[in-house]
C-alpha cells in the first residue's frame, strides 16, 4: 500500500526519473525535449515558494517500499475573471507497475486535502499527456470528478 509525503530535495533524482519516464510514455510528449537541467531550475525555484509553507502550490510524493512510485505538484491558481482561486496540477504520474494500487487515490486524495486547508472549493486536474485517457478519466470519475472539457492540439506549420 502506498504512503503519500512532501517532497524533499532527497527526492529530486526520483522526481526526473518519473519525469522522463512520463514523456517517454506520453504520446503527446515523447517527441518532445526532455531536460533534467529544466526541471533542476523549476526545483531550485518551487524551494522557494511551493516546497515551503505556502498557500500557493505543493509537491508530495508517493512510496512504496521506500521507493518514490509517483508524484503530484499542485498549483493554485486564480480564475482569469476573477480573484477566485483553485486548485490545478503541473503532474501527477504513478509508476506503471503501480497503477491499480493505492497511489493514485492517494496522491489525488492529499492534493483534496491540501486544497482545503487553503480554502480551495475546486479542483480542475488534468488529462493531457494521452497516456491511458479513458482509464484515467475513469480513475478520477470514481473519486467524485467529471469530465469538463477537452484539450485540443495542434503542430503548428510554420
Amino acid at each position: 500500500m502506498a504512503s503519500v509525503r512532501r517532497a524533499t530535495e532527497a527526492d529530486l533524482d526520483a522526481m526526473i526519473a518519473m519525469g522522463q519516464a512520463l514523456h517517454d510514455e506520453s504520446p503527446r510528449y515523447a517527441g518532445m525535449a526532455f531536460s533534467p537541467d529544466k526541471l533542476r531550475r523549476l526545483w531550485a525555484q518551487l524551494q522557494g515558494t511551493l516546497l515551503a509553507e505556502s498557500d500557493r502550490g505543493c509537491v508530495f510524493v508517493a512510496e512504496e517500499g521506500g521507493e518514490v512510485v509517483g508524484m503530484t505538484v499542485g498549483i493554485a491558481a486564480e480564475r482569469w475573471f476573477s480573484e477566485e482561486r483553485y486548485l490545478t496540477d503541473l503532474t501527477l504520474y504513478v509508476q506503471p507497475a503501480h497503477r491499480g494500487g493505492t497511489a493514485f487515490r492517494r496522491l489525488v486524495g492529499v492534493l483534496e486535502r491540501w486544497a482545503a486547508e487553503q480554502g480551495l472549493d475546486q479542483l480542475a486536474l488534468g488529462v493531457s499527456t494521452e497516456i491511458h485517457p479513458e482509464r484515467t478519466v475513469r480513475a478520477y470519475e470514481r473519486l467524485g470528478y467529471r469530465l469538463a472539457g477537452y484539450t485540443m492540439v495542434k503542430q503548428n506549420g510554420n
